[in-house]
C-alpha cells in the first residue's frame, strides 16, 4: 500500500479492511496465548538458545523489602524492577523501578496509590565481570523535585488547577482552543506540598543516551491525592480521597563518570507518558504525554514539542502556529527517518487521557515532524489503524541509508476502547529518503502478545520477548504471561519460537542487547489485581502480582554455531563519511560489519534502536577497510555497538562488541571493549524463588519488637535471625535495625553466600506445579 497519491477515503478504507482481517487471523490464534511453555525444552540450544537462571540484586539471602522506618510507619522498601533501562557507554547497565512503593497501598488503588507511591530507586548493574554486580547512584532516586510546588501550597488553594481546568494552550487539546478564543493562560495543575518523597518520580518519563554519554531522563510522575480527606503520610489510619498522577516538567540526567545525577533545565509541559527522539544533531525532541490524568478535563494530551540542547541543557518551545501543534497517544513510537524528520508509526499506549481523548480518531495517522519548519505533516494511515502498546523497531538499514523499514508487532487494536486481547499482527512500514511511506502485513507472531519487548540484534533478526495475552490495564491481575520468546527473520517475513525465559515479565519489563550480544530481561510490576492492592495474586494460568526485581540473560541460537570472531583494533571515534580499519583474525570470513546505537528501553519503547551495515573491503591479512555512516541522518550522533559477523554454515556469528563514538569527529584511540572474547554467560547470582504471596501485606515495621502479620510473628534483632514473609530466615548482620534498610554497600555483588561450596537446588514453582522446575544456585553452609 503506498500512501502517496492515494486519497484519504481510500486509506481509510484499506486500514479498515486490514483490521478486519487481522482480526480474523487473530481468532484463529488466540489459543497459542494460553500456553505458558511451548517450546521443547530439550532442543539443542543452537536452535532455540538457552537463559541464565534469574539473578537479583543481594541474590535470595537478602529480603525483597525491609521496613523503612525513615517513612510511614508500617511502610517497607523493595529491592527495584528494572522498567526502565539503558546500556551505558562503558557497558554497564542503567535502570530505575515502576511503581515504586505500590507495596505499601492499603486498599483499592483510587485511594491509596498515589499516598503509597515514592520516588523510583536507580540502579547500575554490572556484568562486565561475569558476576553480577551493583551500584547505587547518588542521590538514589534522582535529583530534581516537582519544580510546581510552592512551600505549604495545597491543591485546593488554586480551584482551578485541582479542577483541571484548561490553562495554556498546548496542554490539551481545550487549552489550545481555549488560547485560540482569548482566554487568559494559568496553570492547569495545582501542586500541593506533600514532601520530596513523591514529587518527582522518574516513573513514567522517557530516557535516551545522549551523544556524550549521558543520560537524559525527561518528564516523569508527580503523585498526590486530589482531594486529600485521610492519608497515611500525614499520620492518618487510612487513605481517603482520590488519586491524582501529573506530569512533570522535570529532566534528570545520569551520569556514568560519577554515578549521579544532575538536574536539567525544565520543559515548559509537564508530561507524563512522553516521548524522546534523538535529532541528527545530537538534540532531543520530546512529543506528548499528559499534564495530569484523572482529573483532567484538557481532553487530550500535550500538543507541543520541546527540544533538548545539551550544550546549553535548556529545552526550547517549538510553535510557530497550528500546524505545530498535534495529539499523539501516550509513549507515543517515534523515529529518525531518513528524510531527517521524526516518523509517528501509529502506534502508542492508547489508554490516556483517563482512558480516552477527544480527538483519538488522529492517533491511526502516520505523521511527520519537521525539526525545520516545526510542523507536523500527515503522511497516511496506519496499515490496521491505531495500535495499544505494540512494539516498533527499524529493521538493519543498508547503504545508502536512504531506506527504513519499520518492524511493528504485538499489542491490541485501536484507541480507547478498542481491543481488548492481544493480537499477533505484525506489520511493516517503509520510510524514505523522499518522505513517501509505504504499508505491508508480514508473518504474524506464534503468540499473541500485550506489552511485549522488541530487541534488535545483531544478525539482522527482531527478538519479541514477555508480555501478557491481553490488555493488563484494563483489569489488572487476570493476564496470562506469555513465557516463550520469538525471533523475526526479515529474510522469510516468519517468527520462531526460542527458549522460554523463567519468570512473568508482563507489565514494566524490559529487555536490551548486552555488548556481548545477549540479551538481559528484566522487570516486572504490575498494578494491584483489580486496582484492589498490592501483592493479589490471581492462581495460575494468571500472571504474578508481585513486583520482580531479578534479571535473566538469554544467549541466541548465533552464540552456538561455533567459535566466535573477535575484533583485535577498531578507533574509539568514527567520523560521518570517513574510513577507518578494523582488524581481526577471521577478516577473510567476515560477512557483515554492524554499528548498533546503545539501546534504552522504557515502557516497552526503544524505535530509537538503530542498526547499520557499514560498507567494507578486505585489505589483506587481517584488516577490514570500513565506511563509516555518512551523516546524523543515517546515525545519530553518540555511542554505538561496533560488531563483526562470521559466516558460518548455520548463519551469522558476532563478535563481542567494541563501543565507539560516532559524530563529526574521529578518534584514532583504541575502542573501549567492555567484555572480554566470547565470554561466558553471567553467573554466581541467584534471586528469590517465586512463591504465592497472595493478600501478603509485606507490614515488616517494628521488626525489632516483633509484629504478628497474617499469623506471622517476624523478629529482627542486630544479632538474631528473623522469619520472612516466605518463611525464609535473614542471618544475622544482614539487616540494620536502626536504619531499617538492606545493610548494602555502594556496590555489592551478587547474593552469593560467603562460605561452602556451590551446588544446583531445583525449586518448585508453587504457584504453579504443572510448570517445570527452576533451577537457582546457592551455598550449602
Amino acid at each position: 500500500m503506498r500512501h502517496r497519491g492515494a486519497s484519504p477515503a481510500r486509506r481509510g478504507a484499506v486500514a479498515v479492511v486490514s483490521a478486519v482481517v487481522a482480526v480474523g487471523v487473530s481468532g484463529a490464534r488466540a489459543g497459542a496465548n494460553t500456553v505458558l511453555s511451548a517450546v521443547d525444552q530439550a532442543a539443542p540450544a543452537v536452535e532455540v538458545g538457552q537463559w541464565t537462571a534469574p539473578f537479583e540484586e543481594g541474590g535470595a539471602s537478602t529480603p525483597r523489602c525491609v521496613p523503612d522506618p525513615t517513612d510511614v510507619k508500617g511502610f517497607v522498601v523493595c529491592k527495584p524492577v528494572a522498567q526502565a533501562a539503558a546500556v551505558l557507554p562503558d557497558g554497564r547497565v542503567f535502570y530505575y523501578n515502576a511503581l515504586e512503593g505500590q507495596e505499601n497501598a492499603s486498599g483499592p488503588s483510587a485511594f491509596s496509590l498515589s499516598p503509597s507511591s515514592r520516588n523510583s530507586q536507580a540502579r547500575v548493574l554490572d556484568l562486565r565481570s561475569g558476576t553480577p554486580r551493583w551500584t547505587v547512584p547518588s542521590p538514589e532516586r534522582g535529583a530534581v523535585r516537582n519544580p510546581n510546588v510552592r512551600p505549604g501550597h495545597q491543591s485546593l488553594d488554586y480551584p482551578p488547577g485541582a479542577a483541571g481546568v484548561p490553562g495554556r494552550p498546548g496542554d490539551g487539546f481545550v487549552g489550545s482552543t481555549a488560547g485560540a478564543l482569548g482566554v487568559p493562560p494559568h496553570e492547569p495543575t495545582s501542586s500541593p506540598d506533600y514532601g520530596s518523597r513523591w514529587d518527582g518520580d522518574m516513573f513514567c518519563a522517557d530516557l535516551m543516551t545522549l551523544p556524550d554519554g549521558r543520560v537524559l531522563i525527561a518528564g516523569g510522575t508527580g503523585w498526590y491525592n486530589e482531594p486529600a480527606v485521610a492519608e497515611r503520610n500525614r499520620g492518618d489510619a487510612a487513605d481517603i480521597g482520590l488519586v491524582e498522577l501529573e506530569g512533570l516538567r522535570i529532566t534528570n540526567i545520569f551520569d556514568p563518570a560519577t554515578n549521579g545525577f544532575t538536574a536539567g533545565g525544565h520543559m515548559k509541559y509537564g508530561r507524563w507518558y512522553p516521548s524522546l527522539t534523538e535529532l541528527p544533531d545530537g538534540r532531543a525532541l520530546v512529543v506528548s504525554g499528559v499534564t495530569k490524568l484523572v482529573k483532567s478535563t484538557q481532553l487530550s494530551q500535550v500538543r507541543r514539542t520541546e527540544t533538548y540542547d545539551p550544550v546549553t541543557n535548556r529545552w526550547a518551545e517549538n510553535y510557530v502556529g497550528p500546524e505545530s501543534e498535534n495529539s499523539l497517544p501516550l509513549v507515543a513510537r517515534t523515529v529518525l527517518a531518513p528524510n531527517g524528520k521524526v516518523f509517528y508509526a501509529g502506534v502508542g499506549q492508547m489508554w490516556g487521557t483517563f482512558g480516552q481523548a477527544i480527538d483519538e480518531a488522529l492517533f491511526a495517522l502516520q505523521q511527520y515532524f519537521d525539526p525545520a519548519t516545526k510542523k507536523w505533516e500527515i503522511a497516511g494511515v496506519a496499515p490496521v489503524g491505531a495500535r495499544d502498546s505494540a512494539f516498533v523497531v527499524p529493521l538493519t538499514l543498508k547503504a545508502p541509508y536512504d531506506t527504513m523499514t519499520l518492524l511493528t508487532f504485538g499489542g491490541t487494536l485501536g484507541p480507547p476502547p478498542g481491543s481488548y486481547v492481544a493480537l499477533p499482527i505484525s506489520t511493516l512500514t517503509t520510510l524514505r529518503a523522499d518522505g513517501t511511506v509505504s504499508d505491508a502485513m508480514t508473518g504474524n507472531l506464534n503468540h499473541s502478545r500485550w506489552f511485549a519487548s522488541g530487541v534488535l540484534l545483531p544478525d539482522g533478526t527482531v527478538m519479541a520477548v514477555a508480555g501478557a495475552d491481553k490488555n493488563e490495564v484494563i483489569n489488572p491481575g487476570i493476564e496470562i504471561p506469555v513465557r516463550t520468546p520469538e525471533i523475526y527473520n526479515p529474510e522469510t517475513g516468519r517468527w520462531t519460537d526460542v527458549a522460554d525465559h523463567s519468570r512473568d515479565r508482563t507489565y514494566h519489563n524490559s529487555a536490551l542487547l548486552l555488548p556481548d550480544m545477549r540479551v538481559l530481561l528484566g522487570g516486572h510490576s504490575p498494578l494491584g489485581a483489580n486496582y484492589g492492592g498490592a501483592n493479589k495474586d490471581q492462581g495460575r494460568p494468571f500472571a504474578s502480582n508481585d513486583k520482580d526485581p531479578s534479571f535473566e540473560v538469554y544467549s541466541p541460537p548465533y552464540l552456538f554455531r561455533g567459535p566466535r570472531p573477535s575484533i583485535s583494533h577498531a578507533p574509539a571515534g568514527l567520523a560521518w563519511g570517513s574510513t577507518f580499519t578494523v582488524t581481526t583474525p577471521q577478516a577473510d570470513d567476515i560477512e557483515s560489519v554492524r554499528l548498533l546505537r546503545l539501546p534504552a528501553p522504557q515502557h516497552v519503547q526503544d524505535s530509537r534502536q538503530r542498526a547499520l551495515d557499514l560498507p567494507f573491503t578486505r585489505a589483506g591479512g587481517d584488516r577490514l577497510t570500513v565506511t563509516a555512516p555518512p551523516t546524523g541522518i543515517a546515525a545519530p550522533p553518540g555511542h554505538y555497538y561496533l560488531v563483526v559477523n562470521k559466516r558460518t554454515p548455520d548463519g551469522p556469528v558476532p563478535s563481542v562488541a567494541r563501543i565507539v563514538k560516532v559524530g563529526a569527529a574521529a578518534d584514532d584511540a583504541e575502542a573501549f571493549q567492555p567484555y572480554p572474547d566470547n565470554p561466558p554467560a553471567p553467573q554466581g547470582g541467584d534471586a528469590t524463588p517465586d512463591p504465592d504471596t497472595s493478600d501478603q501485606t509485606f507490614q515488616l515495621a517494628d521488626a525489632s519488637r516483633g509484629r504478628r502479620t497474617n499469623g506471622t510473628t517476624r523478629r529482627t534483632t542486630a544479632d538474631g535471625p528473623a522469619q520472612l514473609p516466605d518463611h525464609r530466615v535473614l542471618g544475622p548482620g544482614r539487616f540494620d535495625p536502626a536504619g531499617g534498610r538492606l545493610a548494602r554497600p555502594r556496590s555489592s555483588g551478587g547474593g552469593e553466600a560467603p562460605s561452602g561450596r556451590r551446588v544446583v537446588e531445583r525449586l518448585q514453582d508453587r504457584r504453579d506445579p504443572g510448570q517445570r522446575a527452576q533451577i537457582r544456585l546457592r551455598r550449602d553452609r
